[in-house]
Order: structure tokens, then sequence, then C-alpha cells
């Protein structure tokens, strides 16, 4: 069961008295608060500002080695459905003079290319992205 209200008079807080010097204190207080407040504030509009140049900078490096991968399967594709043709117009030939031994070899071929990623000749992806656009290895399109 709850207590009853307890009835009574509110008393005003007594005012202390405050020295001159602690009032210069608590002005010296607020001073430097302002001060470091104002401080940090531009360090961290200073840190905001180096991160959207670096985004700025990343997604330059994206938008590069995009176009250089565009431009690379453009190639490789292009060469790739080259090669295919040839090889499926020489598995024509092959079967039409009836070599079995030509048409095994013309079959290898085409599972060979096949099965062959046209980014196969790149070792180390990681090390690629880390130094394109770099100062050592400027992108040059």
């Amino acid at each position: 069961m709850a207590d009853p209200p307890v009835r009574g008079e509110i008393v005003p807080a007594k005012r202390a008295l405050v020295l001159d010097a602690d009032a210069f204190a608590a002005l010296n207080e607020i001073v430097s608060a302002a001060r470091e407040y104002g401080r940090i504030r531009e360090e961290e509009q200073t840190k905001r500002a180096a991160i959207a140049a670096e985004e700025h900078i990343q997604v330059d490096r994206i938008h590069a080695a995009e176009q250089i991968l565009r431009l690379y399967f453009d190639r490789v594709f292009a060469e790739r459905a080259k090669s295919s043709e040839e090889m499926f117009t020489r598995l024509d030939q092959a079967m039409d003079t009836g070599d079995p031994q030509m048409v095994h070899a013309v079959v290898r071929g085409i599972v060979d290319l096949a099965q062959s990623s046209p980014l196969a000749g790149l070792d180390d992806f990681g090390k690629f992205w880390a130094e394109l656009g770099t100062g050592d290895n400027p992108v040059e399109l």
C-alpha cells in the first residue's frame, strides 16, 4: 500500500554568496570550453572534408578501373568470339572430312576455350587494385 502524500511548505534555496574569484573562474571556464568547442568543431570539419576528398578519389579509381575492365572485356571477348568462330569452322571441316582425331582435337580446343577465364592471366587482382591509379602506376585511357 502506498504511503500517503507528505504535506509541507516549499522553501526557496538559500542563495550562497558568490565570490568575485569564483565568478571569474566560471567565466574563464565558459571561455575555455567555447574555445575547445570551436577547435574540435574545426578539426572535425577538416576530417569530414578529408573523408569526402578520399571518397572522391576512390570513386574516380572505381570508374577508371571500370573503363579499363570494359575495354579489356571488349577486346578479349572479341578475340574469343573470333577464336570460337574459327574453332566451330574447323569442327565442321573435320566432321565433313570424317577425321575423328581432328574432331577430338577441335572439341578439346573448344572446351579449353570455354573453361579459360579472361582474367586468368591476372595473378594477383588485389595487387592490381592497390596499384591502380597511384603515383607509380597512373591510369591512362
